[in-house]
């Protein structure tokens, strides 16, 4: 390569030469400042908690939906004793009630926790099946408005059919017999169903935001891709059937590129259930090698469980599961033998998903008792996102903006939002040689990244690439907003 090459690589690799102090700028212009921040991908989202309250109440009364204005819940069939979703708007307190009962704004309320609320107002957010589409909307809505356009959302297609068909099929003494039984029960048999669910969705959220037409909206632009959850309580072959049937979907439908394990890790199934869990993803997934997973791991404290359950989550869904990606990861540092698991995470590039005010909300983690630095000095890839924003009353910029309160920098923040696409499950060849660093970009690309259009080789590695393609649109628009609010 040529000299001038070789610099003009360097110069466009390296942080801008003029990096802002992001602990000296005032609460205002912090907010301003990560809202236009480029932020590469949101890898730690579930459809189901992302939606605002007032969203939920308007779709209940276009709907014909109903309210418990004892529960404070929205349910999707109405019944003696219910009022309608329409008399609550005009009626200031309850509706006040309800926004508070279905998100955690209001701490304390009903005598919860916020551990507490959060997970028990998922029950209280009724929408009909067909709202899935309007939700998708407007999480890639919020991202666009964010300057963010890649994202991989978690959801649970055919959850009543593929758990009905592991009830009935049982628990055959392991994860092997099991999955071969289930198949033989016809398991896979559900995957038209979730491409036929995924296609609907889709379509309806390009529907309303009027894609393909003169009134596109900016959430039109988001690539979006899907996590196949699986609820970790309740019976074993249950949470099996889904996350074999994920497998499934993953093999069949490109737009699905990855397992995840949701519900409260501390809640009694899932700990004693935990073992096995990991054993079914390793037997499903052939520990990563036919399917990739991002397990919820860590998400704990001694409030939640005893020291025993706090000392292995995170080890076993790396070594026994194969995860890929963890999320949440908070208690890292009291795993057994923290230290060697955290550079062997560092070494495999096994990246920790980190929700700084789900964290806060739920596990009373306050931004500066975080993990988040130790995880960045021992060289673990850190990805910043959001969890639940419908629930946690939040945007992305947010959970970058308390990170700040954490000593994270304005390189940190960047290498963060590289890595929300590099340690995506998008297939290809990354546009850089050292993800988490991004001092070596592809030789393909030398001299060209942050330019609008590529060209030579490096436009052939784009087009052969859907990770790379999403990494160079980042780059682009990190060299714009440097631009402009950098040097």
């Amino acid at each position: 390569m040529k000299l001038a090459g070789i610099l003009g690589a360097l110069a466009l690799a390296s942080p801008a030469l003029a990096a802002p102090d992001l602990a000296t700028m005032g609460t205002a212009e912090r907010a301003a400042f990560l809202k236009a921040f480029p932020k590469g991908g949101e890898l730690h989202n579930h459809l189901g908690g992302g939606t605002p309250g007032e969203l939920l109440l308007a779709w209940a009364i276009e709907d014909g939906l109903c309210v418990d204005v004892t529960e404070l819940a929205i349910r999707t069939a109405c019944a003696p004793g219910l009022k309608p979703a329409a008399d609550v708007l005009n009626d200031e307190p309850l509706r006040s009630a309800l926004m508070d009962s279905l998100s955690t704004r209001m701490p304390g309320h009903k005598g919860r926790s916020g551990h507490d609320q959060f997970f028990t107002a998922f029950s209280r957010r009724g929408a009909l099946p067909k709202r899935q589409g309007d939700a998708l909307a407007e999480t890639l809505e919020g991202l666009a408005r964010q300057n963010t356009f890649y994202a991989e959302l978690m959801i649970t297609p055919q959850f009543v059919a593929s758990r009905a068909l592991g009830a009935r099929v049982g628990w055959r003494g392991d994860p092997a017999a099991t999955r071969v039984a289930l198949s033989e029960a016809g398991l896979e048999k559900l995957v038209p169903n979730v491409i036929a669910d995924t296609d609907a969705m889709e379509a309806r959220a390009r529907a309303v935001m009027k894609c393909d037409t003169p009134q596109a909206t900016p959430g039109c632009k988001v690539t979006v891709r899907y996590l196949f959850q699986a609820m970790r309580q309740g019976p074993p072959e249950q949470t099996m059937a889904q996350l074999q049937l994920g497998v499934a979907a993953i093999a069949a439908d490109r737009r699905w590129v990855g397992l995840q394990l949701v519900a409260p890790e501390d809640a009694p199934d899932a700990v004693r259930n935990y073992d096995v869990h990991m054993r079914i993803v390793a037997e499903v997934t052939d520990q990563g090698r036919k399917a990739p997973a991002a397990l919820h791991a860590g998400e704990l404290t001694l409030k939640l469980v005893t020291p025993q359950t706090l000392s292995h989550h995170i080890g076993d869904a790396v070594r026994i599961a194969g995860a890929r990606r963890i999320g949440h990861g908070i208690a890292l540092p009291e795993e057994q033998g923290a230290h060697a698991l955290a550079r062997e995470m560092a070494a495999k590039g096994i990246a920790i998903e980190v929700n700084m005010i789900s964290n806060q909300t739920i596990l009373e983690i306050e931004p500066e008792d975080h993990p988040y630095a130790w995880f960045r000095k021992m060289g673990v890839p850190v990805v910043l996102s959001t969890d639940d924003s419908g629930i946690t009353r939040s945007e992305l910029s947010g959970d970058y903006a308390l990170t700040v309160r954490n000593g994270a920098t304005y390189a940190d923040l960047k290498a963060a939002a590289r890595n929300g696409i590099a340690f995506s499950f998008l297939p290809g060849e990354g546009l850089w040689l050292d993800p988490n660093t991004y001092r070596r970009p592809a030789r393909a690309c030398a001299g060209q990244i942050g330019r609008e259009t590529p060209t030579g080789a490096c436009a052939a590695l784009i087009a052969a690439s859907e990770k790379a393609r999403e990494q160079w649109r980042h780059e682009h628009l990190l060299a714009k907003f440097e631009a402009e609010y950098v040097r």
